[in-house]
């Protein structure tokens, strides 16, 4: 029912946003008047400590942005921010150790939403947010569940894509231009074959389907792993009597079929021979066919300096969705911290989410610098791609920053976000309702089974092996040391908690 609901109103949702984003871009004066109605008059700004993830380098000009945007903030609701950029790692230590901040990153597969909220680190934020931050009640809702635990709000989700598509990155001045095909917007994972035999009778000393060892990005997407990587709830499952059943991945035929085409592949010489022992997939390799998982209307793999040639996307799983795949980007506030930067905290998330510019400026830097406006979309500049790259959601949500474009010549869609949300009352989604599984009593047992995939874990993912014959060995090794037992745990817990959450509801 709750599904249900949120599918029902999603345009309700897109349509708050827009206008809250509008009326702040087309009325800066009238925002910053009204924003600075919540903030303290005649007192020095609120100062919050930051901390933001942090996949690679720290970008060369943040010290320059974050100044601006602290201008902004202090002018608008009384708060300037200090940016502390962490690792996966980092933020592992830092928390561990006690270490101060007002609000932070998290996530699913950083920094753990869930497990911190759990644990009480994070602030019970449920009693402010309609009276303190009502416009960012709105705009989020009704997506709230992403930062609840029971009926408590611990984090504030950064909407972007909330579930997962897995798109087929092709050549389309080869298949397209050269050859006369149209790729579809969809297709299904054998729909790839014939292009593949084609690329090859042209280029008999290439590899199509050339990748490293870790294998076809966002395959694994298809299912929901709540054990490893091995025991698993298929999305095709999603919404019958097997929604809620955990099998072992070898019984996911969806998966296996995507295993056993790659074999037959690699059998045929459309994957490169050393795939399943290299990690060097250059980007100057013209390689013809890639995967990733993004969204529609998604223009990062579309620039053709980059590529090499133009891009054409073709979704082959998803949209699907999860509280793994939900919780992409969060910001939680410290459950130790004083009220008032409680308050300024929201109060800046609020900015983030209504005020287009400053979204944009912490996004992709200054105007005029690091980017520039055009047909309503953003264009980086080569000055914004050197001195100011990183990823969108660490500073915000993606929905309220401006559509990026590859050039002029491929404009991203202005109303994507908007298609994106609609895509979402098609997703399949999980019937597990947030479940996370508690391995401390089994982690002996779990740590050998992890072993174990990852000895064939390469070679099943490049198509090197036969996965039938693979996956049997694996099954065989697994049962041996408890795999049964280990399923029966994990399905005891899980219908526990959806019980619960039934009784709760």
């Amino acid at each position: 029912m709750i599904i249900q609901n949120r599918r029902r109103i999603w345009k309700a949702f897109v349509s708050i946003l827009l206008l809250l984003a509008m009326a702040s871009g087309l009325n800066a004066c009238g925002t910053a008047q009204k924003m600075s109605e919540s903030a303290p008059e005649n007192a020095e700004p609120t100062h919050l400590v930051w901390w933001v993830y942090r996949s690679s380098t720290i970008p060369t000009a943040m010290g320059e942005v974050l100044q601006k945007a602290n201008e902004i903030s202090a002018e608008k609701i009384g708060a300037i921010v200090e940016m502390k950029f962490m690792n996966e790692e980092e933020f592992t230590s830092n928390m561990n150790a006690g270490r101060y901040y007002d609000m932070t990153f998290t996530c699913d597969w950083c920094n753990s939403f869930d497990e911190h909220a759990r644990s009480g680190h994070f602030y019970n934020l449920t009693p402010l947010l309609k009276s303190e931050t009502p416009e960012l009640w709105k705009a989020v809702d009704p997506w709230w569940t992403i930062g609840m635990l029971g009926d408590r709000i611990y984090g504030v989700p950064m909407l972007k894509d909330l579930g997962a598509e897995v798109f087929f990155r092709l050549n389309s001045d080869y298949f397209e231009g050269e050859k006369g095909l149209v790729i579809p917007e969809t297709m299904e994972f054998a729909d790839l074959e014939p292009m593949l035999a084609m690329w090859k009778e042209d280029h008999p000393d290439d590899y199509p389907l050339r990748m490293k060892q870790s294998g076809l990005s966002g395959m694994f997407q298809c299912h929901e792993r709540i054990v490893g990587p091995y025991l698993v709830i298929p999305y095709s499952k999603a919404g019958t009597p097997e929604g809620t059943k955990i099998i072992p991945v070898w019984e996911d035929e969806e998966y296996m079929g995507m295993l056993r085409c790659l074999h037959r592949w690699y059998e045929l010489g459309y994957i490169n021979p050393d795939a399943a022992v290299t990690d060097d997939l250059p980007y100057s390799l013209l390689t013809p066919v890639r995967t990733g998982t993004a969204w529609t209307g998604y223009m990062g793999w579309c620039n053709p300096e980059v590529t090499g040639f133009n891009v054409r996307l073709s979704r082959f799983i998803g949209p699907n969705m999860s509280r793994e795949t939900q919780q992409g980007a969060l910001f939680a506030v410290n459950a130790d911290a004083p009220e008032e930067n409680v308050k300024a905290c929201l109060r800046y998330m609020q900015l983030l989410y209504t005020d287009r510019a400053f979204r944009d400026l912490l996004a992709y830097g200054i105007e005029g610098k690091h980017f520039n406006y055009y047909e309503g979309t953003v264009l980086r500049t080569q000055q914004g791609g050197d001195e100011y790259r990183l990823d969108n959601f660490v500073t915000g949500p993606a929905v309220s920053a401006t559509v990026v474009s590859a050039s002029k010549e491929i404009l991203g869609d202005r109303d994507q976000w908007q298609k994106v949300f609609e895509g979402y009352e098609q997703a399949k989604t999980s019937d597990t309702n947030g479940f996370v599984y508690n391995g401390s009593f089994t982690k002996a047992m779990t740590d050998a089974m992890n072993d174990i995939w990852e000895a064939n874990r390469a070679a099943l993912v490049t198509g090197t092996v036969d996965p039938d014959v693979t996956m049997a060995e694996i099954r065989k090794q697994m049962e041996a040391i408890g795999l049964e037992k280990l399923k029966e745990e994990a399905q005891k817990q899980l219908d526990t908690y959806l019980q619960r959450r039934a009784e709760e509801q």
